[in-house]
């Protein structure tokens, strides 16, 4: 299976960080004759205003507000957000969503929205044709596939990418993301990895004894 490193990043447990490192190829050399490439238009506007301005963000918004993390992401240089719209949020479980809402759980909420961030910019480019983890903001790494159409990010769907931003980008995505899917994940490949060789009878017939640690 083709993975493939898009960050190269060190794990982090808040947005107060050097930007991770984007993995990037150099760009070819070009001629004075070549035409530059158009560029897309970037908006004036931070994430968090951006997130506002289109109106379907505003349970996001909350969690990000409650998770003390609004200001952090209106200023950050380089931000990428994994934004699930309300309709992704109304599809959890009333009670899980109303828990997550609740103040008492302010750390476990901003895991969770940490989760749906990077701090760096990743652009579609980047993404289309590779396959791989990312490090997150929280430090918890999401696999992310721009192999097929379209790109999914863990068991989300992204309907809509890279809505530009003045200090980064916004992806869409159709379902709450969950760190402990990943973790679990984790913990799975370790134990595939883990699991003993299958030992080969000796031609007598017998069982060869294990090999000494």
């Amino acid at each position: 299976m083709l993975r493939i490193k898009l960050l190269a990043a060190a794990a982090t447990t808040t947005l107060l960080v050097a930007p991770a490192a984007v993995a990037q190829t150099a760009p070819a050399q070009t001629t004075p004759a070549q035409a530059a490439p158009a560029q897309t238009p970037v908006s004036a506007e931070n994430v968090i205003e951006v997130l506002k301005m289109h109106g379907r963000f505003t349970t996001l918004l909350q969690a990000f507000d409650q998770a003390q993390l609004t200001d952090t992401l209106a200023t950050g240089p380089r931000i990428t957000i994994f934004a699930p719209t309300d309709e992704a949020f109304a599809a959890m479980p009333e009670a899980e969503r109303t828990r997550l809402l609740d103040p008492a759980n302010a750390q476990e909420l901003r895991n969770l929205m940490l989760y749906h961030v990077l701090v760096a910019k990743l652009t579609t480019d980047q993404i289309e044709g590779a396959r791989g983890p990312i490090a997150t903001a929280g430090g918890v790494e999401v696999n992310i596939d721009g192999t097929g159409d379209p790109i999914t990010i863990a068991s989300a769907t992204v309907t809509e990418p890279e809505i530009e931003a003045a200090n980064g980008g916004i992806y869409v995505i159709d379902k709450v993301l969950n760190p402990e899917e990943a973790a679990q994940g984790d913990a799975e490949e370790a134990e595939t990895t883990a699991a003993p060789a299958e030992t080969t009878p000796a031609a007598d017939g017998s069982t060869p004894p294990a090999a000494a640690n």
